[in-house]
């Protein structure tokens, strides 16, 4: 590469250090290494020429621009990076918890400089240079290359902050802390700027996930990628306790999606709770009373959320809460956004998941599954895209980075790869009390019953369910039920059973119960 590439490079690392600046260039197992104070800008054509002359084919660049923490005053050669110990060769951007240095000095591990990173060096020293263990010992925030010249390795390692890998054919593997720096370097070697493209192995560049280690042997050039369990400090969480149970949430709005699944998920043996809230829907006191009905009848526990007084102190006027809009959802709107509720199963979902973080940090569960009913085919159909497989992926990474206990949570979509209508023949089959359901946008309350209409986009489409099902529905009506559909050929309940998302165990739980 021209002095220009090599300068896109360390201009973009200085972005997050202008304190000091510590270069080392690996050859054929010689480690050159020379390290400034000050920014990279002040004395870049001294930092390039040292780098420029000394990179030569299959060397290792290592580029380490320190900010100094508040915790310090100031920086001093010494503290710079890389760190260079026992034939290993060290970046890291982060910090380590001082009680890890405490425990490793404990235990006469010898550190050579009073970088909290060389913690990384000594842990790996102390797991039998296994970097996974070492991982899952060490605390703190993590980004970092760790060159272990004996084992011939390169180990890049992320928990949460930023660490982007890129391939260019002919140049060869990079490693660095903005993504959008390697554009820059792609761009500039090969004129291309596709992010995150792999063009026939040519080129490819981005962000690594978290809690991702990448082992690169230099011999070979394979790679090897395995994610770590993280390893996080709290008062009174201890995930040892080997006795703590499973739990289940299920977000339940009442509705067929969300009751159906908290029954089959109590039928197959699970600890069950069902999550429901109150934003000021329309259907609030119908769902409520359909929520609490299901769970007297099988012993599910069910929690109360308000939140009223927050989506009340919002401007939206929405179809489902205001008296001011009328209800829109059926006819040739049923495929639209026309009843969205601000970010309403976001909401719910965080909430959720924060009431499961609590259980699990509290000792009352070692595992907790979240469930709901927004994700089903059925429901792709629709313009909604809080009822996605999207959005349950993107639930999936919110908890890795909003809990410490993101490895202990998990979201069960349970009837992710069935329609309503089969939801309908697999109900039927195992006595699911549909007359303990609310899917309407406007029900009304009759003698102490919910009674449903027949023009909402969500009666309707329970209806048609049920028609093409040819399940008798016992549900009440405001008005006389429509018959909106003949009854259609429809899978047998053991396959419908096999494409649930739940572990094997528990289908055949679900199988035995239709043989009995």
């Amino acid at each position: 590469m021209a002095k220009d590439e090599y300068d896109i490079l360390l201009s973009g690392a200085s972005l997050r250090g202008e304190d000091g600046v510590g270069v080392s260039v690996i050859t054929d197992s010689v480690v050159l290494t020379k390290k400034w104070i000050g920014t990279y800008k002040s004395q870049k054509e001294e930092i390039l020429d040292f780098v420029f002359s000394n990179m030569s084919l299959n060397s290792i660049l290592l580029v380490n621009c320190r900010a100094t923490p508040e915790t310090e005053l100031t920086t001093s050669i010494e503290m710079l990076q890389p760190i260079i110990n026992d034939n290993m060769v060290l970046v890291h951007n982060g910090g380590v918890t001082d009680i890890i240095h405490q425990e490793l000095e404990s235990k006469e591990y010898e550190f050579i400089t009073s970088i909290d990173s060389e913690c990384i060096l000594q842990a790996y020293k102390k797991y039998g240079y296994n970097i996974k263990n070492t991982m899952e010992y060490l605390v703190g925030s993590f980004a970092f290359v760790l060159v272990d010249l004996k084992k011939n390795k390169i180990y890049a390692v992320t928990s949460f902050n930023p660490l982007a890998h890129m391939y260019i054919r002919g140049y060869g593997y990079f490693l660095h802390s903005d993504n959008e720096c390697l554009g820059q370097i792609l761009e500039s070697l090969t004129g291309q700027t596709q992010d995150g493209v792999n063009v026939w192995e040519s080129w490819y560049h981005h962000y690594l996930d978290g809690y991702t280690i990448i082992e690169t042997d230099l011999q070979s050039g394979f790679q090897f990628k395995q994610n770590y369990e993280p390893r996080f400090l709290h008062p009174v969480w201890n995930k040892n306790v080997s006795d703590k149970k499973e739990k289940v949430l299920v977000v339940a709005s009442g509705g067929i999606d969300s009751g159906l699944t908290s029954y089959v998920l109590k039928k197959v043996g699970y600890d069950v709770e069902m999550i429901h809230f109150l934003y000021g829907q329309k259907s609030q006191e119908c769902e409520l009373w359909a929520v609490k009905k299901l769970g007297e009848q099988y012993s599910i526990p069910v929690r109360i959320i308000d939140l009223r007084p927050f989506y009340s102190s919002l401007p939206e006027k929405g179809m489902l809460t205001s008296d001011d809009v009328e209800i829109q959802s059926g006819g040739n709107l049923i495929k639209s956004t026309i009843a969205w509720c601000s970010n309403r199963n976001a909401v719910f979902a965080t909430m959720t998941i924060t009431i499961a973080e609590s259980m699990i940090t509290s000792n009352e569960a070692e595992k907790v599954f979240i469930s709901a009913g927004w994700y089903q085919l059925s429901e792709e159909t629709g313009s909604y895209p809080d009822n996605s497989f999207k959005f349950n992926e993107a639930l999936s990474e919110l908890k890795k980075y909003s809990c410490i206990t993101g490895c202990y949570i998990y979201f069960l979509p349970v009837m992710q790869r069935i329609t309503k209508t089969e939801e309908w023949v697999l109900g039927s089959t195992f006595d699911f009390p549909f007359h303990y359901t609310v899917s309407c946008d406007s029900p009304q309350m009759v003698d102490g019953v919910p009674h449903l209409c027949t023009e909402c986009g969500s009666t309707k489409l329970s209806i048609l369910a049920s028609d093409r099902a040819n399940v008798l529905d016992h549900r009440k009506f405001v008005v006389s039920r429509p018959q909106l559909s003949k009854p259609m050929l429809v899978p047998n309940v053991t396959n419908i059973i096999e494409r649930l998302v739940l572990p094997e165990d528990k289908k055949e739980v679900l199988k035995n119960l239709i043989k009995g």
